[in-house]
């Protein structure tokens, strides 16, 4: 049979033409008088775009972007190879640039074209446009979806003002599907260089959704702190700027996405390892490359390191509840790398995070990788508010220091 053949029925005649055929064949001399206008069918459209993601990933993640700075985030988990992402904005100029496909895009309802960086239009935009995200969800994520992770700019209108809404919406969605409404967000902070409004917008949407990052419904919960970028890469072109910093954001996210559906003959960081440091609030990433593993305490200085080197800013790792640390290698390296260098890079760390009397929890992974050199990546959860961050923030916002 093919996709146009009609099965019928042995009782029924084969020349009968169908029901609907005949209403449409027959003169309509009643009823009301229909205009003749274009009317596009509800089938025009496809309902469903999702389509799996073009690597092995661990956690099957919906990943929905919102205003320019989480359009471009979301843009460049595309380009990696998730394809459960759509994005949504007040203004088409802001989806120039953007390879994510048009489909997957959506124009929220905006009387003005964009928010002008007032949160309070991003917010009523997606009030007006909820029921058009739903279904763009519907399309872009399917069913075969863990979690969804919303992607926003903080500082700007759109993005602050829908975040947390989108939050919202994500979640009703997972329970909708009948799943745990298992949502996570990356969240991106200004450079101190913008302006009063953009430090004041940033700030005023950290402190609206601490709770809900508190209360693990926002979790993981990760800030990509574009001023700690800039620092660490202050000779970056402006043009290759964001690129650069979404590019770290993503890549570290990703790359233990894709450790943890990977077997290791040496130590598995596995999928269950990887959902306890996702449902632990707000994480942070490090990563690094040892041009020299000869000392015993080469890759403990390493790790080190890492939690030096971080995109979020000034924030207690001591207070960490959960750390993940991975180190890969050619086969050549872990040939002759003794055990007890690895063994001590991991106590170290985890002396370092928790002590001998807190019951920190330690995932280890130890993976062959095919490009030579020592990497060092450590995914870190459990941790508190950047409150010195938000502090500075917030005096160069211009906010009143007594309130709140």
């Amino acid at each position: 049979m093919t996709d146009f053949d009609i099965a019928i029925p042995e009782n029924q005649p084969a020349e009968k033409t169908p029901v609907t055929q005949q209403a449409q064949s027959q003169q309509v001399n009643s009823g009301v008088d229909l205009p003749d206008v274009a009317i596009g069918s509800k089938n025009d459209e496809p309902t469903d775009l999702s389509v799996p993601d073009a690597k092995d990933l661990a956690v099957k993640f919906g990943i929905i972007g919102s205003g320019q700075g989480g359009n471009r985030l979301c843009d460049t988990f595309y380009q990696i190879g998730y394809r459960r992402v759509c994005a949504v904005n007040t203004t088409a100029q802001d989806f120039l640039g953007l390879s994510l496909p048009v489909a997957n895009q959506l124009i929220l309802d905006s009387s003005e074209g964009g928010a002008g960086k007032d949160p309070t239009k991003g917010a009523e935009a997606v009030d007006k446009s909820s029921e058009e995200i739903m279904n763009l969800m519907r399309r872009c994520f399917g069913e075969n979806i863990d979690r969804i992770l919303v992607c926003a700019g903080f500082g700007g209108g759109t993005g602050t003002g829908s975040a947390e809404k989108l939050v919202k919406l994500a979640r009703y969605y997972m329970r909708q599907l009948g799943k745990e409404e298992k949502v996570g967000m990356i969240a991106s902070l200004p450079k101190l260089s913008e302006g009063g409004k953009v430090q004041e917008n940033a700030y005023k949407a950290m402190k609206s959704i601490q709770p809900l990052v508190e209360s693990k419904k926002i979790s993981p919960f990760i800030v990509c702190d574009n001023e700690s970028i800039h620092k660490m890469f202050p000779n970056v072109s402006a043009k290759q700027f964001w690129q650069t910093a979404n590019k770290n954001t993503v890549g570290l996210f990703d790359i233990f996405n894709v450790l943890a559906c990977q077997r290791s003959q040496y130590v598995t960081f596995d999928r269950a390892d990887y959902n306890s440091i996702l449902d632990s609030g707000i994480i942070i990433f490090g990563a690094t490359k040892l041009d020299s593993y000869e000392h015993d305490t080469d890759i403990s200085d390493g790790l080190r390191n890492n939690l030096k080197r971080t995109l979020l800013a000034d924030i207690d790792v001591s207070k960490a509840s959960c750390v993940a640390a991975i180190l890969c290698a050619p086969d050549a390296i872990l040939d002759i790398l003794p055990q007890s260098h690895i063994d001590l890079a991991f106590s170290t760390l985890e002396r370092i995070l928790g002590g001998e009397n807190r019951n920190l929890m330690v995932h280890q992974g130890v993976y062959e990788a095919n490009k030579m050199g020592l990497f060092l990546y450590t995914m870190v959860g459990g941790l508190g508010v950047p409150e010195h961050r938000l502090n500075i923030m917030k005096a160069r916002s211009g906010i009143d220091p007594m309130g709140s």
